[in-house]
């Protein structure tokens, strides 16, 4: 049995958002605010919590809809309905796939008896209680506050400005009687009706639409089907200047992910699973035996020691002769061990003589590393009934296992470094499935792990097919800034060429492109050691945003071609010309006007702007781009024409660079003339010094890049000038970063 999927409506930032999640575990990647904790939120009200939401999280634009119902309420001859109310309220589908060895399990959300195995689904809903008591209460508390702000007006001259009473609104109603006037209801779905409908080229989520008959299940329908744990992004490690003791009030919640310290969890699971005194075996019986002893032996070392003490009291007359006389003794239970401050400690000696330091002197990665995992190993065990948890259940169906365990983990990159990060992850499901009932892939026990993350660190070790994608979309007239999820599976279509690399490219270098703002593609080393000079100084707006570099070629980068449209966000192409002449036997040479040479880059010829001659190119004028989703935009800027005058020319030529180099060069003549280091760099600096055209410049520095470029070595030497600042991006690149700075500002403001 496995979650197919779910489905999310009017929730936060998932107005109509569908989730498929993988058989094993499913990574959420996005930018921020892209609605990745909306999701895990949204998960745990609707199937851990089965309630907790409030007015806050119905997604904002629904409430212009909201409002006009509540008002329509206050009509004299109103009368309530319910669909258009519970039609902007927060709901979930649940999709599970169950075979038909697991038919036992789901007896009570088959649809029909024509229903044999595969598709379940079930609609969990937030409603009114009893709509009536909404309708009622609303109206009389409604009326109240208006005619008190009346009698209010007539006392204060007519003014009461921007003064209202409670409730002022249906959302100001809401904000304080959605937790007691509405609950979660469960309803079966027409696994024959999917919720995808295809709209020209946009697919778009409808809902199914429940009968008016259907009957409710009641807040949880998957009693006995699904186990839910979850480790939250607020884990809050003490560290060593925390001296707050841990509490051993045993009264306390002993929830996992409630404490602190990793000892407060040992003494939870301890409880849970190894504690004696629970239907002890003859090992806990000889253990027992031997605190009783101890127990035994300490009293009476005790009544030696306080004989002196209880002496001397009873010698004032204390406690005299009908009162009881006084003793002393201990209670010693086996958690007591764990029950202190330094209960966890780490060796750090290395050698024979002990050298231990308590757990709060550990760094907080550390701590956070050993809590997630020994949280995953007790979700197994408690799921698995190991040890004295087995026997814990009042009646039979308690004692079963779930054939299902969903776990939910929300950032668990806090305080890891990168490789850290890459090891939780890959290790993850191994220590959930690490049990003998769920090593075998024909196990009836499924475990599904469900994991939001900022970090390309553990996007790189998931599976491609894992990633699911949040992107923003744009506000309108209608509706807030919401979020749809891509699921990346199925992205590159068959595992072709194109597929492959896109695949091994992506999680080898750059995985940091699912949580970017925008995205700028470059061609080579050169240009990513001093992109982020030139925006750093000249481009603020783009120094402020997460933007992800990536170094791709143009040989290689249409073939990202369906993931960067997929992701809809802003994305530059920094390209080159790539200029050859078809009639030399397609020989690369300098680009030039009204030759009829062409370009080989295959992302100019066939993704944008779709051209071949270089003429053509050249007379573009402003950054061809094209427009994909709400966000995205691609815009693509290639070497342009550059203004040149040297000491021989009588007025400024106008020339064509062919490379990033070469445009480098023609834009910062001065600080070329100065440089010096590897041997590119000399030739350059004797190249500008000894030219006396334009045109016999850029033919020299083609040819010397020609001969034995040392692209990545002659930008590193720019490192070295003296003032970084004054070196000035190619025209090319400039217009470019324009580009890119005014589509993000456009998405601000959409």
């Amino acid at each position: 049995m496995k979650i197919q999927s779910v489905e999310v409506y009017n929730f936060r930032k998932l107005h109509k958002a569908k989730l498929d999640l993988s058989s094993s575990q499913t990574l959420l990647v996005g930018a921020n605010n892209s609605g990745k904790t909306s999701a895990m939120v949204a998960l745990r009200c609707f199937l851990k919590d089965r309630g907790g939401i409030t007015a806050k999280d119905v997604t904002a634009s629904n409430w212009k809809r909201l409002e006009a119902i509540a008002n329509s309420w206050l009509e004299e001859d109103a009368e309530p309905q319910l669909l258009p109310l519970i039609a902007e309220l927060p709901y979930m589908d649940v999709w599970l796939h169950v075979s038909d060895n697991e038919l036992h399990h789901v007896a009570h959300l088959i649809p029909s008896l024509e229903w044999k195995a595969g598709l379940l689904g079930v609609r969990i809903r937030l409603e009114p209680k009893t709509l009536a008591d909404v309708f009622n209460e609303y109206r009389d508390v409604r009326k109240k506050s208006v005619d008190r702000l009346a009698e209010y007006a007539k006392t204060h001259a007519g003014r009461v400005d921007d003064f209202s009473l409670w409730p002022k609104s249906f959302q100001d109603f809401l904000d304080r009687r959605m937790s007691s006037q509405f609950t979660l209801n469960a309803y079966l779905l027409d696994p024959n009706k999917p919720a995808i409908v295809q709209d020209d080229d946009a697919i778009m989520l409808q809902p199914q639409v429940l009968s008016v008959t259907a009957q409710g299940l009641g807040p949880n329908p998957f009693s006995g089907l699904l186990q839910i744990r979850e480790i939250k992004a607020q884990r809050g490690f003490a560290d060593a200047s925390d001296t707050k003791p841990s509490s051993d009030d045993d009264t306390e919640d002993r929830s996992p992910t409630s404490k602190r310290k990793l000892s407060d969890q040992l003494q939870a699971y301890y409880r849970q699973h190894l504690d004696p005194d629970k239907d002890p075996t003859q090992e806990d019986v000889s253990a027992l035996g031997a605190f009783h002893t101890a127990q035994k032996t300490f009293d009476e070392r005790l009544l030696q020691g306080f004989s002196a003490a209880i002496g001397e009291l009873e010698m004032l007359g204390y406690p005299g002769i009908a009162n009881p006389k006084m003793s002393i003794t201990t209670r010693i239970k086996p958690t007591d061990g764990l029950n202190h401050p330094s209960a966890v400690q780490y060796d750090i000696s290395g050698g024979s003589t002990p050298l231990r330091l308590p757990e709060d002197y550990n760094g907080l990665g550390f701590q956070n590393l050993i809590s997630m995992v020994f949280l995953l190993m007790r979700f197994r065990d408690d799921w698995m009934l190991v040890g004295k948890h087995a026997g814990s259940g009042t009646s039979p169906e308690q004692d079963l296992i779930a054939p299902l365990q969903l776990v939910l983990i929300e950032e668990p990159e806090a305080h890891l470094h990168a490789q850290v990060q890459q090891v939780f992850m890959r290790r993850a499901m191994s220590v959930l499935r690490n049990h003998r009932l769920l090593k075998d892939d024909a196990s009836p026990f499924s475990t599904q792990l469900v994991v939001s993350t900022h970090s390309s660190h553990i996007a790189h070790e998931v599976e491609f097919a894992d990633l699911r994608y949040f992107k923003r979309k744009p506000a309108n007239s209608d509706c807030v800034a919401t979020s749809d999820v891509a699921n990346l599976s199925g992205l590159f279509g068959t595992d072709d060429e194109t597929t492959r690399f896109a695949k091994r490219y992506l999680r080898t270098t750059h995985c940091d492109l699912f949580f970017a703002d925008g995205a700028i593609m470059i061609e080579g080393a050169a240009e990513r050691i001093l992109l982020p000079h030139f925006i750093s100084n000249s481009h603020k707006g783009l120094a402020e945003r997460y933007i992800s570099l990536l170094e791709i070629g143009g040989s290689h980068a249409h073939r990202l071609k369906p993931l960067v449209e997929l992701l809809d966000i802003p994305t530059l192409i920094i390209s080159d010309l790539d200029a050859i002449d078809p009639k030399n036997n397609r020989k690369s040479v300098l680009p030039a006007f009204g030759a009829a040479y062409e370009t080989a880059n295959s992302v100019l010829k066939s993704w944008l702007p779709k051209l071949t001659l270089v003429d053509d190119l050249l007379a573009e004028d402003d950054v061809p781009e094209l427009a994909v989703g709400g966000f995205g935009h691609i815009g693509v800027v290639y070497q342009r024409s550059q203004t040149v005058q040297c000491e021989g020319d009588a007025k400024p030529v106008h020339l064509v660079p062919s490379t990033f180099e070469d445009a480098l060069v023609l834009a910062n003549l001065d600080i070329v003339r100065g440089m010096s280091g590897v041997s590119m760099s000399n030739a350059f600096a004797e190249i500008t010094n000894s030219s006396k055209t334009a045109e016999g410049l850029v033919s020299d520095l083609y040819q010397r890049l020609s001969q034995s470029p040392q692209k990545a070595a002659f930008a590193l030497d720019l490192l070295s000038i003296e003032k970084i600042e004054d070196l000035t991006a190619p025209p090319y690149i400039a217009k470019g970063l324009n580009w890119l700075e005014k589509r993000l500002t456009a998405g601000d403001t959409t």
